[in-house]
């Protein structure tokens, strides 16, 4: 068994010969698990979008390019430990909080971000994307009322 686990996040540039953006060593495999399903990476207030993913020997890649349309919050709140913001999905504005899970690891982070699906108040919302805002240090799903 893997005591360390390698990931790297990487430009989708062919002509740049694919750049290595990000380096990141793991003991537990779940956190990158967790970045893999995110459609979005946020770090340094450089939005990028996820491309595809893949294992190359002994990384795990995670191939972006940079969102020119989409922005970080400039005033959401800052966490110290694993946190899954909820936000009801807004186009073109600031998304609404509905809910934020305080967690204990990236494993439960991953039960809740591989969902499609999430009851918040009794209310059902349909997952439209997920993201790793590591500026905020949490995970973000963005989701609809069905």
């Amino acid at each position: 068994m893997k005591k360390n686990y390698k990931l790297e996040y990487r430009l989708n540039d062919e002509m740049k010969g694919y750049p290595a953006l990000y380096h990141y060593d793991f003991t537990d495999p779940s956190e990158i698990f967790c970045r893999r399903l995110c459609d979005y990476f946020i770090k340094n207030n450089i939005v990028y979008h996820k491309t595809s993913s893949s294992l190359e020997d002994e990384y795990y890649v995670i191939y972006v390019e940079e969102e020119t349309d989409e922005y970080s919050f400039s005033d959401a709140k800052t966490y110290s430990h694993v946190t899954l913001e909820v936000r009801e999905y807004q186009e073109y504005k600031e998304s609404p909080l509905l809910y934020t899970y305080d967690l204990y690891s990236h494993e439960e982070a991953l039960s809740l971000i591989g969902n499609d699906y999430l009851w918040i108040d009794d209310k059902e919302y349909e997952k439209v994307s997920a993201e790793i805002d590591e500026d905020r240090s949490t995970y973000v799903l963005y989701m609809t009322r069905t």
